[in-house]
């Protein structure tokens, strides 16, 4: 039988016990033939010299000292470990004043020890006429190939940092031209104080923001971002200084309701969000601690994640306040969230909380998909019997809320956006509910205080909601009139445009063009029913902000919206007429009818003029023109306030109309079905409709008797 030989390991010279560790008579002999004989590279030259063992040490220098092979950075270093060699300090002398027998012994050692061990520099010598005159006459290339890798270090030690300032002043007392190596020096030390001012910063980080949250109700989002554009000023010693008196003055000046004293846009205007949500965050109701508390722990004793924690707190609070408010009436979930002012002040409050409360918010850490998956499981398990699982749509609906905020939060530009809504024969959706108005949703009052909630937080945001009658007897025009009230940071405007050949699309189009002549940078529009939330748009904000995007889907079909179809999801008709229009139009998307959508100012410019469809299907031929015209269609899942009932038919569409206008949007968009195929919508026009087409085949069963 063979025996294998154990694997062997090979280090670094550098890193060979030999080197590193408590050396015997054998390994010292080894040391000095390896001093003699190895590659001078610094690591084995600096390991050489760590032998402590008197004898082996001597020997060591002294061949060290015989070799002319050593590179400036190893001789340094010998210089450095051993400042009583004499012929090693001559050679360094001579690289530092080539071509002159002046030049300073003391000097070159001291450089050396500066480039290697700068805790061992005499600080007398930086002070004597000795030291200036040899500054002013040392080969400064030579000197800043010597001390390169200090010159790059992130930040210098004590001793390094009082030497280099030596070294320029007296160079520079001298009158002598800025050199490379004074320009890396003055760097580095500027580095140096930058550096050290900012780990200060960085270091109150933390406690600056808890400070800050104190102001804000416990949410953070804003005190984080306003801290972190504190922290990108302080690029220079002065302004890392002044930073770090911002921040120590900060929660004070809060408080106060003041502004810091600090010259950098970038930081007043978070400054101002985060002054915005401390006045916001006074005015929720006082309902979030105690959910919070009672979150702490699950009904065995278990611990929440911080994360989690935030979720259960916002659960429970939606969960009792249907328990507590519809008791005997179950009332949909736009009706409950969004128009009745409680519901909607208690979701728009467990939003804000989920964006950072303490520091703490799912967001960071998981995509909505796997969000709405916990809380579904969560109420599973719970087997809580909530009427309608208003609770569940709360809880999505206040994530993506706050996903949406967070989103508005963090954009650069100034959110201006104009939004378009059509309108006819709304009169009683705009009204309250009452006795003789039982549908009725205060839509109006609800849209705008969505939209408000979502840009109170943003002073510089400004929103333009353009309502459009298209009914002759401007019916909803004089109500919603009588209903507009004052926003800080919304503006109304109602139009009445009766026509005869538009069916919602006339009135949207006209609208989006109006409102891109208003120099709005962001052009949306959506339906007046609260079905999709407004203040779930920062979602769609967020999505332009993509490379080439020129259009953003709230989308009710992706695995991380919720609320709109059946747990089956669309049928089989409408996903067909999906399909369909998706390969007619070369899109990829999974809602195209969706009435919640989002342009870019340039992107719209370009589409409109080729869009002429007025009718049910005019979403389809702006996004079509979109396409053609270069720009990518995006989609975000968004949360419908909307609790699907088998058999209730919404807005009438004939989609096998729709679909025959699509085809005609197709082939002015450049359809040319001889270069490309069309297979859907070869096999819908075949069987005769959607519908027909949509239909599974039949199965062919042949019955075999059996053999007798």
């Amino acid at each position: 039988m063979t025996t294998l030989p154990a694997p062997r390991t090979y280090l670094p010279l550098a890193q060979s016990p030999l080197l590193t560790g408590q050396t015997n008579r054998a390994d010292a002999e080894l040391a000095i033939r390896l001093a003699h004989q190895a590659l001078p590279d610094p690591a084995t030259i600096r390991s050489l010299l760590s032998v402590r063992t008197p004898e082996a040490a001597d020997q060591i220098t002294a061949a060290l000292e015989a070799r002319t092979d050593l590179p400036p950075a190893a001789l340094a270093l010998l210089v450095a470990h051993r400042p009583a060699s004499k012929p090693a300090t001559s050679r360094l002398k001579n690289l530092l004043f080539p071509g002159t027998a002046a030049g300073c012994h003391t000097f070159a050692r001291t450089m050396a020890q500066l480039a290697h061990r700068p805790e061992t520099i005499d600080h007398l010598f930086l002070a004597s006429p000795r030291f200036a005159e040899a500054a002013a006459t040392v080969n400064p290339q030579a000197l800043n190939d010597l001390l390169a890798p200090l010159l790059a270090a992130p930040v210098l030690t004590g001793p390094a940092d009082a030497a280099l300032g030596a070294l320029i002043q007296a160079r520079s007392a001298a009158q002598i031209p800025a050199s490379d190596l004074d320009q890396a020096a003055v760097r580095a030390r500027e580095r140096t104080r930058r550096n050290r001012i900012g780990t200060e910063l960085a270091a109150r980080r933390e406690e600056t923001i808890a400070a800050l949250a104190q102001h804000t109700g416990g949410l953070t989002l804003a005190a984080t971002l306003w801290f972190g554009a504190l922290a990108e000023a302080a690029d220079t010693p002065q302004n890392a200084g002044r930073a770090l008196a911002v921040a120590l003055l900060a929660p004070r000046t809060l408080a106060a309701d003041a502004v810091p004293d600090c010259p950098w846009p970038a930081v007043q205007a978070r400054w101002q969000q985060l002054r915005a949500a401390a006045r916001a965050a006074s005015r929720h109701p006082q309902v979030w601690s105690p959910a919070w508390q009672k979150a702490a722990t699950t009904a065995d004793g278990s611990t929440w994640d911080p994360s989690q924690r935030a979720l259960i707190a916002g659960y429970d609070l939606l969960a009792e306040h249907v328990r507590t408010h519809y008791t005997a009436d179950t009332p949909t979930p736009e009706r409950c969230w969004a128009s009745d002012p409680a519901g909607r002040a208690l979701l728009h409050t467990i939003a804000d909380h989920l964006t950072g409360h303490l520091g703490h918010s799912p967001l960071p850490h998981f995509d909505d998909a796997l969000l709405i998956t916990f809380v579904q499981a969560h109420a599973k398990n719970s087997r809580h019997k909530i009427p309608g699982a208003l609770h569940i749509h709360g809880l999505i609906a206040a994530l993506k809320a706050a996903r949406s905020k967070a989103a508005l939060l963090t954009l650069t530009q100034t959110p201006d956006v104009g939004i378009v809504i059509p309108m006819r024969s709304e009169t009683g959706r705009l009204a309250p509910a009452s006795p003789d108005n039982p549908d009725g949703l205060d839509a109006l009052a609800a849209k705008t205080a969505q939209l408000a909630w979502l840009l109170e937080t943003r002073p510089d945001a400004r929103a333009h909601l353009l309502l459009i009658d298209e009914a002759f007897d401007s019916a909803s025009a004089q109500a919603a009139a009588e209903l507009t009230g004052s926003h800080p940071r919304i503006s109304i405007t109602i139009a009445h445009r009766a026509a005869v050949t538009s069916s919602k699309g006339g009135a949207v189009l006209w609208g989006l063009n109006q409102l891109h002549a208003a120099g709005h940078t962001t052009l949306a529009y959506t339906d007046l029913d609260l079905t999709y939330p407004l203040d779930q748009l920062g979602l769609h904000l967020e999505a332009l902000t993509h490379s080439g995007a020129g259009a953003a889907i709230g989308s009710r079909r992706r695995p991380d919206s919720h609320g709109y179809y059946p747990p089956a999801g669309p049928t089989p008709a409408t996903l067909l007429y999906t399909q369909a229009a998706n390969e007619l139009l070369s899109l990829h998307v999974t809602d195209p009818q969706a009435g919640f959508k989002a342009f870019t100012r340039t992107a719209l410019a370009a589409a409109l003029p080729q869009v002429t469809d007025h009718r049910l299907s005019f979403d389809t031929d702006l996004l079509g023109a979109l396409q053609h015209t270069g720009n990518h269609v995006i989609e975000v899942g968004i949360a419908a306030l909307h609790r699907y009932v088998d058999g209730q038919v919404g807005t009438p569409r004939d989609y096998d109309t729709m679909l025959a206008a699509v085809h005609q949007q197709a082939v002015r968009h450049g359809l040319d079905p001889s270069n490309r195929a069309t297979p859907i919508w070869d096999r819908i026009r075949e069987a005769g409709s959607l519908t027909a087409a949509a239909a599974p085949e039949p199965l062919s069963i042949s019955i075999t008797p059996p053999t007798r």
